[in-house]
């Protein structure tokens, strides 16, 4: 008589909370194979799937270091949440968000129903865009330098990086027209220096009618910033940064 192998257990991910329901979702959970499926939770609805507990609980923090595992991982809660936002506002839940079964993540629910509808009122409508402004590096004079001395003193000017200390003129105007066409922006703390020439950066949370006023505002600053700036933008995402994590 063959031995009947005894089930891997598992845990609930949660990849985030919507008010309303979404009709016709397909889309695997994280494993590729579990169904994504929604559970009432104090009156709104949590979006989940089981997965191992070998591997998204136990040895979550040792995947994490794992930049194959990461990015695949990443990539999968991504789809999933995105999935969801195509037909509903969603608070989307943090990567790597477990509970160990069902009446766990009930109960976590209640405790926080009353910020989750704040936040669900807030978001109604909306989407996330990011926004980054770098400064450009010096160009090269377009004329033919007179000297070896001159190419050479033309030249570190175009290696140099641009200097902290000087920025793009017109910051806080731009600051202002993008706070104009949003609900609420979370402006990037101190500047990281790990991406060269970074001044500023924030997440817009915009209603999905404004997208035309945005990309106004960005073709205008763009336009002004053509030899000193750059400017980045991204989205739409679900809206991230603007969920209360208490």
């Amino acid at each position: 008589m063959a031995t009947r192998l005894k089930p891997s257990p598992t845990v609930v991910y949660l990849y985030g909370v919507t008010a309303k329901p979404v009709s016709g979702l397909a889309v695997a959970g994280m494993d590729g194979k579990a169904p994504v499926e929604s559970i009432a939770c104090a009156g709104l609805l949590c979006w989940v799937s089981h997965v191992p507990q070998l591997e998204f609980a136990d040895n979550l923090a040792k995947n994490m270091e794992n930049m194959d595992w990461l990015s695949e991982a990443g990539v999968c809660h991504q789809r999933v949440v995105s999935a969801i936002a195509a037909s509903a506002d969603i608070l989307p839940a943090r990567f790597g968000t477990v509970f160990l079964d069902l009446s766990s993540l009930q109960a976590d629910v209640r405790k926080r129903q009353k910020l989750l509808v704040s936040d669900l009122r807030k978001i109604n409508g909306c989407e996330e865009w990011g926004v980054k402004v770098f400064g450009v590096k010096v160009k090269l004079p377009a004329k033919k330098p007179a000297s070896g001395r001159e190419y050479l003193k033309s030249k570190a000017l175009l290696l140099r990086k641009p200097s902290p200390g000087v920025m793009v003129e017109g910051l806080q105007s731009f600051s202002s027209a993008l706070r104009r066409i949003s609900e609420e922006i979370a402006e990037g703390g101190r500047i990281s220096g790990g991406q060269q020439g970074l001044q500023w950066q924030s997440s817009l949370l915009m209603k999905r009618g404004n997208q035309k006023k945005l990309e106004a505002a960005l073709k205008k600053y763009s336009a002004k910033w053509s030899d000193s700036a750059r400017i980045e933008c991204t989205g739409p995402w679900p809206p991230y940064s603007f969920v209360s994590r208490k």
